[in-house]
């Protein structure tokens, strides 16, 4: 595996987004993807209809509510949760704080930055895209647990509010992402405690900025991908659309539901269903007059190893993953996402 070396502070600095975007309309002709991609199509219907979950009947096991849920995930690996029970003014203020951090001047925000990490701290993903078509985007991203891969000096220091609002949202996202576990084993025929994961809390918050860019039409925010993780939650910014997800070949624009989170399957959520469940391939559009920030959390398995549950294994439905550990898995993260691919293809049967 190619190795990968973190940049100093200065070549970091000349490398984000943020930066780049205040020069103006020329931007580097390594983001320009020369052939464009596939343009995706508006479908507010099914971000109002097939795709949003009424949290408040599925806390309640509704059969027409987890009917939907199992449906969303086995046929998209997404859907948009309403009535979650997150107080929508923290969630606004928390879009806020971050806007605010991202508009700190560049020297404060590099105190974020880690000397010795590739992922961990203030940065941008472009940094470390190789030969591949940089994102547009900057991000905050921080390590929750486990609890030795935390570290404080990434964790911002301005705003005040901004550390301890990253903390309540992992906190309320876990409250969350509880009921989501169980409503997920109910909705396949299993007991409710079989998708438990995620009893710590979120493994890695994220926040990103994807800065205006004057070329919409040819530069993406984030490549198509699929998360490293169990499940997604993500609480976008109302006013810009960007996120777009793949199915079937063609790509959806995710309508923007006010006060939903979004939700999306993951490559382990994958493996562990053996499939029934899809990981959502994902990437981000960009705009051409406004920012756009939402703020993430991403939740890992409990355990090192991963592998699909004995009970969605049968004659019908042969094992797709072989048991594999995250020892395998981490290193396979960066390569692939150099050469866009996914990592889990590695671990077919």
């Amino acid at each position: 595996m190619t190795q990968v070396v973190p940049l100093t502070k200065q070549e970091l600095a000349s490398k984000l987004v943020q930066e780049i975007a205040k020069k103006g309309d020329e931007i580097p002709e390594e983001y320009l993807r020369k052939d464009g991609f596939p343009e995706a199509i508006d479908a507010p219907d099914l971000w109002r209809g097939k795709l949003l979950i009424d949290f408040s009947l599925l806390s309640s096991y509704s059969a027409t509510e987890l009917a939907k849920l199992r449906s969303a995930l086995s046929q998209w690996g997404c859907f948009q949760v309403i009535n979650h029970g997150i107080d929508i003014s923290f969630l606004e203020e928390l879009i806020e704080v971050s806007k605010q951090f991202f508009a700190l001047p560049l020297e404060e925000k590099l105190k974020c930055s880690a000397a010795d990490d590739i992922v961990q701290g203030y940065g941008t993903d472009s940094a470390y895209s190789g030969s591949q078509t940089p994102n547009w985007n900057d991000r905050l991203f921080l390590f929750l647990h486990p609890k030795e891969r935390l570290r404080h000096e990434c964790w911002p220091q301005k705003p005040e509010k901004l550390r301890e609002m990253i903390v309540e949202y992992s906190k309320k996202i876990s409250t969350v992402n509880k009921v989501i576990c169980k409503a997920m084993s109910r909705s396949l025929g299993l007991e409710e405690n079989c998708l438990e994961f995620g009893k710590h809390g979120p493994a890695m918050a994220r926040l990103n900025l994807y800065p205006p860019c004057p070329y919409p039409e040819r530069v993406l925010g984030a490549k198509p991908h699929a998360d490293h993780t169990v499940i997604t939650y993500l609480f976008p910014e109302k006013e810009v659309e960007g996120l777009q997800i793949l199915k079937d070949d063609q790509w959806y624009k995710v309508s923007v539901i006010p006060d939903a989170l979004f939700i999306n399957f993951g490559e382990l959520g994958e493996a562990m269903t053996n499939g029934v469940f899809k990981s959502a391939v994902h990437r981000v559009g960009t705009n051409s007059e406004k920012d756009r920030i939402s703020a993430v959390m991403f939740f890992n398995p409990d355990d090192e190893e991963v592998e699909p549950l004995s009970e969605l294994i049968s004659a019908h439905k042969p094992q797709l993953y072989r048991k594999f550990n995250m020892k395998e898995y981490r290193p396979k993260i960066y390569e692939s996402f150099r050469l866009g691919l996914r990592p889990l293809h590695g671990f077919q049967v």
